[in-house]
């Protein structure tokens, strides 16, 4: 599965049938920076001539011929550790087929990166290859086009989340409970994530009184709400992947009475909340990290 989802990484789905039905959407902005080993604001400055044959994914058989920009960078929001440019690697459309075969071409569609032209400006959300030296564009966190009427907004969030992640301990002590909340949300959104890229994991427990503040700061919010342009409760909650191990018992979703509905949100924080002061008193979040080789 990680080896598939590392395919749709780097090819970007370009090469996906015409009448492919997906079903996936990028990450809200937001959460496409906690996750990011780069985020900036920059201008294609330049595409270098050569392509260049890199993996697609860990382990991968056959490489995929990569283009490679150059971007100039006029903001650096994280990651980019003060460098003036960055190599940005992306699958270029397929080409027209050869003549006399009556192939079909098939454009970039569905969750596709852009292909990166001279003087694009994007808010880019950026994981490092780990060998190609250059970075990639993942499919789930596609970059933002500067110029879009948005995009100022898009920037702010992303500042204000990635201060969460400079300094986590004072996010989760702040003065009101809705942004604690929200603190415990991205923090999470970052732990509980696995690298973009694939590959065999490790997980590493965080500092205890971090893992602490995380929990009572989710437990605090409003786990009700769904919204489709940013992280929530549940969410957060499920990738912490508690099983019967860790003291975990999940609620009964049973109604009442026939016919009534069940509101499994209420009844799952109900459930964490006990946990949280009960068997899960001394639970430590896990941040999933790549294996060293």
């Amino acid at each position: 599965m990680r080896r598939f989802l590392g395919v749709l990484f780097a090819a970007g789905l370009a090469a996906a049938p015409a009448d492919a039905k997906l079903v996936a959407a990028p990450k809200p902005p937001a959460q496409r920076a906690v996750t990011a080993d780069a985020v900036v604001v920059g201008t294609v400055t330049s595409v270098e001539p050569a392509e260049v044959e890199a993996a697609p994914y860990p382990g991968a058989e056959e490489k995929v011929k990569f283009k490679v920009a150059v971007v100039k960078v006029t903001d650096d929001l994280a990651g980019a550790g003060g460098l003036t440019h960055l190599r940005v690697g992306f699958v270029p459309p397929m080409g027209p087929p050869p003549v006399g075969t009556g192939g079909v071409p098939r454009p970039r569609r569905g969750l596709a990166p852009p292909e990166l032209k001279e003087g694009a400006e994007f808010l880019f959300f950026l994981a490092k290859h780990p060998d190609a030296g250059f970075y990639l564009m993942p499919v789930m966190s596609p970059p933002v086009e500067a110029k879009d009427g948005a995009a100022k907004d898009e920037v702010a969030a992303v500042r204000k989340v990635l201060a969460v992640v400079a300094d986590p301990v004072k996010a989760l002590k702040a003065d009101k409970a809705e942004d604690r909340h929200a603190a415990a949300v991205a923090l999470l959104g970052k732990y509980r994530a696995y690298p973009e890229f694939g590959g065999e994991v490790d997980q590493v427990p965080i500092p205890a009184e971090e893992s602490r503040l995380i929990l009572k700061a989710l437990a605090e919010g409003d786990w009700a709400r769904f919204q489709r342009d940013r992280a929530n409760a549940m969410q957060a909650f499920y990738s912490l992947g508690l099983s019967e191990a860790d003291g975990w018992n999940p609620p009964n979703p049973r109604p009442a009475a026939p016919g009534q509905p069940v509101d499994i949100n209420a009844l799952t924080k109900k459930s964490f909340e006990a946990w949280r002061t009960g068997p899960g008193k001394d639970y430590v979040v896990k941040k999933v990290v790549a294996k060293k080789k």
